[in-house]
């Protein structure tokens, strides 16, 4: 059955790379090499495979420098650096991950009165692009704590999406627990930090009725990563 593309996402180093329109996965692509014989009676060339090329990965978007990861383009860019993407395609179909370094950067694009500036950069993929569509096992714990602080629902192994409210501590800290992974923390689309499992997060400053939104991303090696979103609200 059919599925959109809406809701793909890719990061670089774990951090997303927002704003896009369009992510162009790499398309795979192998040398031949001729062995043709003297012999051959079909009157058509021989051929086996040679080496393999990844490809490259290709992103459209707009520029907006509030994207942590269209900035960590750039920097790879101008230090050349080898960094690992993935490819997160939606309602867990998969993931693409493989190394890269950026070969083409165009940000901001051009600018006229019709559209808005455009984000572009060509992703040369180096080695292997692995192709993940196993889940990974994501978690199986977790705990909020923030004084008046009530989790809804209740914590479950197939739930994704949760509501903390009634805070009235002026912060919050989350505990995830989930074996092997290695798990994200973004508050508010902004990478915050790594989290070891089991263990309570740095505390999360609030703001009184100014609702704050903690992605908790869990990547399993070789599995497409699970994302747990909480909605936190300091409410006196």
């Amino acid at each position: 059955m059919a599925k959109r593309g809406l809701g793909t996402t890719i990061s670089i180093n774990s951090v997303m790379i927002g704003g896009l329109t369009n992510i162009k996965p790499p398309e795979k692509s192998a040398d031949t090499i001729e062995c043709t014989t003297l012999d051959s009676s079909s009157g058509y060339r021989d051929f086996i495979q040679g080496f393999k090329d990844g490809g490259e990965v290709e992103l459209t978007g707009y520029y907006d420098t509030t994207y942590t990861g269209q900035s960590n383009i750039d920097t790879a860019y101008e230090s050349g650096t080898t960094d690992t993407y993935i490819i997160t395609f939606p309602n867990s179909m998969g993931t693409f991950t493989f190394s890269g370094i950026v070969t083409k950067l165009a940000g901001p694009g051009e600018a006229n009165i019709n559209d808005p500036l455009g984000f572009n950069a060509t992703i040369k993929v180096l080695g292997k692009p692995v192709l993940g569509t196993t889940a990974s096992g994501g978690l199986t714990a977790l705990v909020l704590t923030g004084t008046g602080g009530t989790l809804t629902p209740t914590f479950g192994a197939a739930l994704r999406s949760y509501y903390f409210g009634g805070v009235s501590a002026t912060s919050v800290t989350v505990t995830p627990t989930a074996a092997s992974h290695t798990i994200k923390l973004f508050v508010d689309g902004v990478y915050s930090q790594d989290i070891t499992s089991g263990q309570a997060s740095t505390a999360i400053s609030l703001t009184l009725n100014a609702p704050k939104k903690l992605t908790l991303i869990c990547y399993e090696a070789a599995k497409t990563p699970i994302v747990y979103d909480i909605i936190v609200n300091k409410a006196s």
